[in-house]
This record gives structure tokens, sequence and C-alpha cells, in this order.
């Protein structure tokens, strides 16, 4: 049994090795895995050693298994992954489309991306308040039960919740588009420091948490655009945030109390938090590299529509961009220098990557991937919304993926040269061409197919109005469509 090693794999992808309170890490991999296939094996030693009767027949067994296992897999990367195409057919891939394009029938604005923006953003703002003594501050966006569940874990003399960064968000299943009300769960792994005062000065945590919200809202509103679509306006008249002591706006005098609107976050709850950091160095298989390739339906037809749409569009230099940007992305991962691709990625994402980084860095820790390469790049989807556009690729890539601790030594993954695809999607402002656009920090025009950095302000320029920049990463395994 001992013969089964299974190589980590960490990357700027996720891939399968790091997980945080059993939840999913990375930028949407899986997770503990391999402490399981390790507890497994060590009872299977065990049984073998101490009682042979009952843990040789179960050795065969499991050597059966995992013998016709590989099999399979060999036999199907013998084919190799160029020739697997499967069309989209998951149930739960359809019936999520299904349920956003039901929900753009009454909110045309509704947008997956301006959404996720949207709750990146109010859960920061929220834990900052939490930390401030200010949650009321948020009525309009919380109600009176999620704000005293998020009070409650408060502990004696906080002063200040920082560093707070999101390592994994997901939605759930958006339900009640027959009704008036429409409900949708989401799920947060993420990282903060807390400081509170103690007689011999400040104590700080530093806390691991997985969370559950549910929001809300009221079906036939119309979406805010993304510029007011970051929790720090009144959801009425649209002004800067500010509520008097019964939670109504300052400036229009409304008190909102559901999700007349915009989201309303109606219950928080606490799924788990610990101290002690995402596991970084279990061994994991890849586990999706050899399945079929899944194809948006109808992808030629909507290909040929957005060439239609953008005739200046060229998809050698996207598969070109594409190249770059993971090329700098796994560079900026292996040296731990992440400030310098922010804006390769959606604000979302970067701060996911830097949430993995950062818990490499307080583990004494670094994930590298030496020769990295690329081997292929394939557009599986085009999607579009009022404000976004969207192109998912799968990306086949190479390297040599290995966790170093502060001494150098491997302590996860190997320098044997290993292979992986995963699935990124890419977006753009709807107005992507070639027409020069204004700087959000300082107005200044600059050209689109700039480098990220206004050259006037040296602002970050990372919503996509300018290139490509990526927005998700998923694992293979995974990927639904």
């Amino acid at each position: 049994m001992l013969f089964f090693a299974f190589a980590a794999a960490a990357r700027v992808g996720g891939g399968e090795s790091y997980s945080g309170g059993g939840g999913s890490g990375g930028s949407g991999g899986g997770g503990g895995g391999g402490e399981l296939v390790y507890l497994v094996f060590r009872l299977l030693f065990w049984l073998t050693i101490e009682h042979p009767v009952i843990g040789v027949p179960i050795d065969v067994v499991v050597i059966v298994i995992v013998v016709k296992r590989l099999g399979r897999n060999a036999a199907s990367a013998q084919s190799g992954p160029s020739a697997q195409v499967l069309t989209l057919s998951s149930a739960i891939a359809a019936q999520r489309s299904e349920a956003v394009a039901a929900l753009r029938r009454f909110d045309p604005n509704f947008s997956e991306i301006t959404f996720s923006d949207f709750c990146y953003s109010l859960y920061a703002r929220v834990q900052n308040a939490r930390g401030e003594g200010k949650l009321d501050q948020y009525a309009p966006y919380l109600s009176d039960e999620a704000r005293s569940a998020l009070a409650s874990r408060n502990p004696t003399g906080l002063q200040e919740v920082r560093g707070i960064v999101i390592g994994s968000f997901s939605a759930g299943g958006l339900t009640g588009l027959d009704t008036a009300i429409v409900q949708l769960p989401v799920s947060f792994e993420s990282n903060y420091t807390e400081v509170a005062a103690a007689p011999n000065g400040n104590i700080e945590k530093s806390w691991y948490v997985r969370e559950r919200w549910v929001l809300e809202r009221k079906r036939d509103i119309l979406s805010p655009p993304p510029a007011k679509a970051k929790a720090d306006h009144c959801p009425h008249c649209g002004a800067a945030l500010s509520t008097r002591t019964d939670g109504s706006c300052e400036y229009c005098g409304v008190r909102i109390a559901d999700g007349s609107f915009n989201w309303y976050v109606r219950s928080v709850s606490l799924i788990s938090r610990d101290e002690r950091g995402p596991l970084l160095t279990s061994d994991v298989p890849e586990q999706g590299t050899s399945r079929a390739t899944i194809l948006q339906p109808g992808l030629d037809a909507r290909r040929a529509a957005f060439q239609s749409e953008h005739p200046e569009f060229q998809w050698n230099g996207f598969d070109a961009r594409v190249r770059q940007v993971a090329t700098a992305l796994q560079d900026a991962w292996s040296s731990m220098q992440w400030e310098s691709v922010r804006p390769l990625e959606t604000d979302g994402l970067f701060q996911m990557h830097r949430y993995w980084i950062d818990a490499y860095t307080r583990q004494h820790l670094r994930n590298a991937v030496d020769d990295y390469a690329i081997a292929r790049v394939d557009v599986v989807k085009i999607t579009t919304d009022a404000f976004y556009e969207a192109i998912t690729v799968r990306l086949w890539a190479q390297g040599r993926d290995h966790t170093d601790d502060a001494d150098g030594h491997i302590v996860a993954g190997s320098k044997s040269l290993r292979q992986w695809s995963e699935y990124w999607t890419f977006i753009r402002g709807r107005s992507g061409g070639s027409e020069p656009r204004s700087c959000p920090n300082c107005g200044a025009q600059v050209a689109v197919g700039a480098t990220g950095i206004c050259p006037s302000c040296g602002g970050k320029l990372t919503s996509g109005d300018f290139d490509w920049i990526l927005s998700r990463i998923e694992q293979d395994e995974s990927y639904s469509g």
C-alpha cells in the first residue's frame, strides 16, 4: 500500500493541496483529501500488522480497486485530452444557468461578476464595522438578526478587526423566482485578526473562519451598475452610506429593513472558526486532468456572434493575453510578490490569492512551480451580461510543483514534472474595444490594453475596462460549465 504515494498540487490555481477548516481553498480547489488518504492507509497498515486475518483481505480488495482505477486513467490518458470533448449536460450547471436567465427576465442588469464584487465589498466592510462597533451603520444591508450574530462573536474589549482577506467565495442555489422575494445563500472562507484591549496590553488573534450568509432581495428590482455595487451607498438614494441611530439614511430618510432596493443579508451563520490556519502540506493527486472538456452548448455559433460583434477582436491576441497573465501570475506566486500582478485580476480573486500567500508566509512555507509552461489554451465558453463579457478557457500546463519550508526542504509535492488543466475565466467591460477610457482614480484618458497602471496617477486599473483580466479559476474535476 505504501507504493501509492501522491504528489501535491497547490500553485496559483489552487490545485488540491490546501484548505482551511475543511472547506475549499485557493480559487476553487478541493479540500483536505490528502489527510483522509493518509489516515486510511495508516489504518490499513495497522490492520495488516496487528490483525492480518482482517487486514490482508481488505488490502487485496483495495489493491484490486486501485489497479482498476489506474488502468482506466491510463486508457483515458492514451486517447489524449485533445480527443475528448463533452458538450455540457451537467444538471447543476443547467439549473444555475436557468436560474440566472430567469432572474435576468425580471432584472436584465443582474451580473454574477457584479454580485460577487458586492459580496466581497460587503463582507470586508461589515467585519471592519464589527471591530469599530459600527455594525448599525450597515442596517440598510444587514438584518437585526444578522448584526446580532456578527456581534455575538466579539471578544471582550474588541477594538479592531483588520487584515480581512477572503480565501474562498461561492454562491448556492437561487430560490424564490416564482415569488416576490428571491434568496441566495453564499459561503465565505476568510482570515482576519481581532485586536482586543487587555490589562497588560492589546491581544491579537488571527482567525480562519467559514461563514454562510443568506441574502435576499425583491425579484423585480434592477441591479445597480458595478460602480454602485460596493456596499458603500444607500440602496435607496445612492448617496454615500451614512445612517441615523434608527437605521434610516441621513440623506433620504428611508429606513431599509428588507431587500426592496438591493441585496439584503437576512442571516449569518458561523460554520467554523479556528486559529490553526489552512492545511498546506497535504499530498493529493490531480483528479480531473484526463476528463473530457466541457463545452458551452452552441459554442461555435456564440464564437461567430462574438466575432461579428467585435470585428477588431483577434483570437490569437486573446490567446497571447491568457498566456501572458498565467505566466505572470505563476511567477509572482512562486516569488510571493503578489502586489505586482494586481492589475491582472479582479479585486476578489486578488484577495483570494493574497489570502493563500499570507497563509504560506505565516507557516514559513513557500509554494513554487519550476519550469512552468503552458501547453494549450482552449476556449470553452463565451458569455455576456449587462456590464461584462467573459471568456472561459481550459488551460493545459505543466511544471514542477513543490512546497518548501524555511530551510528549503520539500514538505509537499516534488520536483518531478507534472501536468494539469484548469478552467480560467477572463472578463472585460462590455465597452471593450480600441477607444480610450477614463482612469477611475484620476479621470485621465487611458488606452485599452494599457499595462494596468494609469500613466497619469499611477493608480491600479483592475475593472477589466482596459484589457482582459482574470476573474475566476476552477479545477477541472469541479468545473460544471
